[in-house]
C-alpha cells in the first residue's frame, strides 16, 4: 500500500476527533477580528459569530505559501505521496498558493473541493475509502475531480451586511435590502458565488431554495446533505423539515452544526449552507 498523507485546510469543518481519526494535517486559515488573530483551534465558531456581533472590524486571511512548503517536505522525506484538498477556488486563493508550494516537489496531487464545509468531508471521506482500497492515488485524485461534478452548495443569505464588508455588495444596496427585508439565495458555480436569486421574507427564501434544489436533484439519488449554519436554528428547522417534505430525505442532527468563522465572515448570522452530494 502506499503511504499517503492527506492535508487539507480548516474551511472544511472537520471536529477535533474527526481530525485525529483520520490522521490529518489541517492548515489553518485565520481569522481577524478587531485586530486580534485566531483559527479553528483558537476561537470557537459560536464564540466567533457573537463577538462579529458588535466587532468594528473583521476579515479572514488565506494560510501562507510557506505553510504547505513546510508540510510538504516533511511528509516527502518521510516517503508519503501528498493528497491536497482545498477549499473552493471561487472562494479563496488557496488552490493556487498550493499548485505553486507543490511546483518543486514530486507526487503531490491538489484538488480543487469547488465547494467548502462538509462538501470537502464528502471528498475527503470518499479518498480515505479508495486508499483503503489500494486505488493509486492519481486515480483518486482523478476519481475525486469526476465527484465535484456531483457535489452542490446553496447558500442562504439573511442579512446583507456582511456582503458589504467583504465586497460583494454595496453599502446602499444592502441599506436598501435590509429595510425591504431582502433575503438572497446563492449557489458557489465554478469561478464565483453567484446570487441567483432574492426575495422577500424566510419562508419565501426556503420555497426558493427548494425550487432550485429541485433543479439540480431531478430524479438523482440524493447521498448526503449536511446544514451547517451560522447559529441559524429557525432557517435550519424550516429547511430540514422542507427537504423532507419534497425530497423524502431526512437531515441527521449529525448533519447540522455552527460553521466555521471561515464561511460566518462572509455569510454574516443566520446564514444557511446547503451541501448535497448526489449519486
Amino acid at each position: 500500500m502506499e503511504k499517503v498523507k492527506i492535508i487539507i485546510d480548516s474551511s472544511s469543518d472537520l471536529t477535533l476527533d474527526e481530525i485525529e481519526k483520520y490522521n490529518l494535517e489541517v492548515i489553518p486559515l485565520t481569522i481577524n477580528i478587531d485586530g486580534e488573530e485566531y483559527d479553528y483551534r483558537t476561537i470557537g465558531n459560536e464564540e466567533y459569530i457573537i463577538r462579529m456581533r458588535t466587532a468594528k472590524e473583521f476579515s479572514t486571511s488565506q494560510p501562507a505559501i510557506g505553510k504547505y512548503i513546510e508540510a510538504f517536505e516533511k511528509w516527502t522525506k518521510e516517503g508519503y505521496k501528498i493528497l491536497v484538498l482545498t477549499i473552493s477556488s471561487a472562494l479563496s486563493g488557496t488552490y493556487n498558493s498550493v499548485l505553486a508550494a507543490s511546483s518543486d516537489f514530486n507526487n503531490i496531487y491538489v484538488v480543487d473541493t469547488k465547494t467548502t464545509t462538509r462538501g470537502m468531508v464528502y471528498l475527503l471521506e470518499s479518498a480515505i475509502e479508495q486508499i483503503n482500497n489500494n486505488i493509486s492515488l492519481d486515480v483518486v485524485a482523478d476519481n475525486l475531480r469526476e465527484q465535484v461534478k456531483n457535489i452542490y452548495t446553496f447558500v442562504t443569505i439573511d442579512n446583507l451586511d456582511n456582503l458589504v464588508k467583504g465586497g460583494r455588495l454595496s453599502k446602499a444596496s444592502a441599506l436598501i435590502g435590509n429595510l425591504l427585508n431582502i433575503k438572497v439565495l446563492t449557489q458557489l458555480k465554478e469561478t464565483e458565488l453567484i446570487a441567483i436569486d432574492k426575495v422577500r421574507g424566510k419562508k419565501k427564501l426556503v420555497h426558493s431554495l427548494i425550487n432550485h434544489m429541485r433543479d439540480v436533484i431531478g430524479d438523482r439519488e440524493i447521498k448526503k446533505i449536511s446544514l451547517p449554519h451560522a447559529i441559524s436554528d429557525e432557517y435550519v428547522n424550516l429547511i430540514r423539515q422542507e427537504i423532507k417534505d419534497n425530497f423524502n430525505y431526512y437531515v441527521e442532527d449529525k448533519d447540522i452544526f455552527v460553521t466555521t468563522p471561515i464561511i460566518s465572515t462572509h455569510t454574516g448570522e443566520n446564514a444557511v449552507g446547503i451541501l448535497i452530494e448526489l449519486a
